[in-house]
């Protein structure tokens, strides 16, 4: 999302260039080598764009084929795997099998990286934050995202639950109303 935010505030402010010569549109620029030039900028801006939008979702993509490899692993509370994780132990040795370090904790991971402004703008491999039993106001859970659905309203999400290595639902209840956000490691330099 950092990258799509960049190159349309590029994308604006080319266009924005365009009244301050009596023009309106890009295709109104003059075929002269400086036209030629904004054109090709702007052009190369949104293909970067794309491209760094296809390389962050690919490591989404991979982020939870590693993630669902310890599918059915045990719940053990301090652990960090790889034949047993608490919740944070979980998201911690996933993304170091990624080669992206992140903390142990889940409150310090919900400090990491970009955050996700909505539940419409999560992504595969996105870090989703949820209340503890005791308090659902704190963080006290985390999970990875491994799908969105098209509406944008509902994700599901694998997690080292009492259960063990699980996938659940944001719309289950208990999920459902502990939600505190989401970070977006992945993208964050």
């Amino acid at each position: 999302m950092k990258i799509k935010k960049i190159a349309t505030k590029l994308t604006l402010g080319a266009l924005a260039l365009l009244p301050l010569a009596g023009l309106t549109s890009m295709q109104q620029l003059p075929a002269a080598p400086v036209a030629a030039e904004v054109r090709a900028a702007v052009a190369d801006t949104a293909v970067v764009a794309d491209t760094m939008a296809e390389e962050t979702a690919s490591k989404g993509d991979s982020i939870v084929q590693t993630a669902l490899k310890y599918l059915g692993a045990r719940y053990r509370s301090g652990h960090s795997g790889p034949r047993a994780f608490d919740c944070s132990g979980f998201t911690s040795y996933v993304y170091r099998q990624e080669n992206i370090p992140i903390t142990r904790s889940s409150r310090s991971q919900y400090r990491e990286g970009e955050r996700v402004e909505s539940i419409a703008d999560l992504q595969k491999g996105d870090l989703v934050f949820f209340g503890g039993s005791r308090s659902t106001r704190s963080v006290g859970h985390v999970g990875i995202v491994t799908d969105v659905d098209a509406d944008g309203g509902r994700f599901k999400f694998i997690h080292a639950s009492r259960r063990g290595v699980v996938i659940d639902k944001s719309t289950s209840p208990y999920y459902q109303r502990r939600y505190l956000g989401a970070r977006r490691i992945v993208d964050s330099e």
